[in-house]
């Protein structure tokens, strides 16, 4: 039996598994009984263990309740960035799509538990923090939850519009359907103002992988990546050699272009996310959950100067955000057969079900073999996190129906992004599959990279669209604004009461 009549089998099967689950109404275990979905974290201190797939039913405790069909508003993206536009709440209809249908049947489960209507409110990706400080100070509980990225709830959580959720009643945070990474890792002063978790998929979206063009690895005979990563060898070293063995003219023109090969596809965000994918950490909280940084040491210099020895050869690297190019550009070099990686998030994996030469997907390579785990990590530009704005009048209320659509999400919306759409229809090896469950388990959140005081998230990025080389001048040139902003958010948590 072939491969896509395997998968076809497996499809149908999840299919009728996700029905089974939705019409048994009465048979739920809680949720500390099992596991199904990456977001557990169960290899948060490895990296490396498979997810279990045995089928349980999360319930929160939390009781239904009849809010006389209020409309429940959720502020998300809206439509006019096609990859960021909101695909978690925004549904008017089943179209035979997973994710939108999934969103459809959590919608309407909510909607039934608790005689509400689910209103997506859409607002421009970058007036999420304008828009919820005007509902603060107008006090019009313009929305009920909001989804915003890390770098607006900096601004906004400093400012008190956002709720500290470990003061919301109703909202057990230890439940499977949080991220208990996001939740050990985002809080500050023991207040956490944003989680991720099952309740939506957009987060997951931005985290940044390595795919990779099997036929080109298999011509320039490079090697099983998929072993290295099993073996633990999965280095930045391994990585780099094989990308100085690919580079070629295509078209004999002298000169390196989007009409040529490379070793690696990609753009700025690459260095950031392999410094901390090599363990650097751009800040570290102590025994009080006070944060300091940590970002600057030799252990970054070399990471550093390891990594831009590639990204700063035009021969080897083609950067569409340095070329002033996109993405899309991108993507369609590496269908072409242009690049042996092509450093990407998981958005882009869709765009390529169409790729005719197979590729997989690897995480991001260890700093050396004596590294014990993984790391990835989101994208602080874009990843959607839940918070509570202050406006909210009902905070309990508001609570019990998010942690019921948590609990109701891990049972469906989850398996549909992650077993239906990531794995059946767009995976293209059970060894991707493998690396998949790598890359979910080892999130982690740095919250000098998620909160970018004095730019310090940025600065690096900035560097490599430069092509500057002097890590330590450029960092001494944040590195005051970095601790004052720190020093900042600090001080005005403490005074929160």
């Amino acid at each position: 039996m072939n491969r896509q009549k395997i998968t076809a089998i497996i499809l149908a099967i999840l299919m009728f598994s996700l029905l089974v689950m939705q019409s048994c109404a009465g048979g739920s275990n809680n949720a500390n009984s099992g596991a199904s979905s990456p977001d557990d974290n169960k290899a948060a201190n490895g990296g490396n263990q498979t997810v279990q797939t045995e089928t349980t039913e999360y319930k929160a405790e939390a009781e239904p309740f009849d809010w006389g069909g209020k409309q429940f508003k959720i502020l998300v993206n809206d439509t006019k960035n096609t990859t960021w536009l909101d695909v978690d709440f925004t549904c008017e209809e089943q179209n035979g799509d997973p994710i939108n249908d999934a969103v459809y049947k959590r919608n309407l489960k909510i909607e039934e538990m608790f005689n509400i209507k689910v209103v997506p409110v859409p607002v421009d990706q970058g007036a999420h923090v304008t828009s919820i400080r005007k509902a603060v100070k107008a006090g019009d509980n313009a929305y009920d939850i909001a989804f915003n990225t890390p770098f607006d709830n900096a601004s906004l959580s400093q400012e008190g519009s956002l709720y500290d959720l470990f003061t919301v009643p109703n909202l057990d945070l230890t439940q499977p359907w949080w991220d208990q990474n996001s939740i050990k890792d985002l809080s500050i002063y023991n207040k956490l103002y944003a989680v991720t978790g099952d309740i939506g998929t957009m987060y997951k979206k931005s985290v940044g992988i390595l795919l990779f063009n099997k036929q080109m690895m298999q011509n320039y005979a490079l090697g099983n990546p998929y072993q290295l990563v099993q073996d633990k060898k999965w280095t930045m070293d391994a990585f780099l050699s094989m990308c100085k063995a690919v580079s070629q003219d295509l078209n004999g023109d002298g000169k390196f272009n989007d009409q040529d090969r490379f070793g690696i596809l990609g753009y700025c965000d690459m260095i950031a996310i392999s410094l901390i994918g090599g363990g650097v950490k751009f800040a570290t909280k102590n025994a009080d959950d006070i944060p300091g940084i940590t970002f600057y040491n030799d252990k970054t210099v070399n990471i550093f100067n390891k990594m831009t020895e590639i990204l700063y050869d035009k021969s080897l690297f083609w950067s569409w955000s340095a070329t002033g190019s996109n993405n899309e550009r991108s993507q369609a070099m590496f269908a072409n057969q242009q690049g042996l990686f092509n450093w990407n998030e998981f958005h882009a994996i869709p765009n390529l079900r169409t790729m005719d030469t197979d590729f997989g997907i690897l995480p991001m390579p260890l700093y050396d073999e004596q590294q014990e785990r993984y790391y990835h990590v989101v994208n602080p530009h874009v990843a959607m996190m839940l918070t509570i704005p202050t406006s909210n009048p009902d905070l309990e209320k508001t609570a019990a129906v998010v942690q019921n659509m948590g609990a109701v999400s891990k049972n469906i919306l989850t398996p549909a992004y992650y077993d239906i759409s990531l794995k059946g229809k767009y995976a293209r090896d059970d060894e991707s599959i493998t690396s998949m469950d790598v890359i979910f388990n080892s999130l982690t959140y740095d919250l000098g990279y998620m909160n970018n005081w004095g730019g310090l998230a940025q600065f690096t990025l900035t560097m490599v669209d430069g092509y500057k080389g002097d890590l330590s001048s450029e960092y001494d040139k944040i590195a005051g604004k970095a601790q004052t902003a720190l020093d900042k958010m600090v001080s005005k948590y403490s005074d929160m009461q």
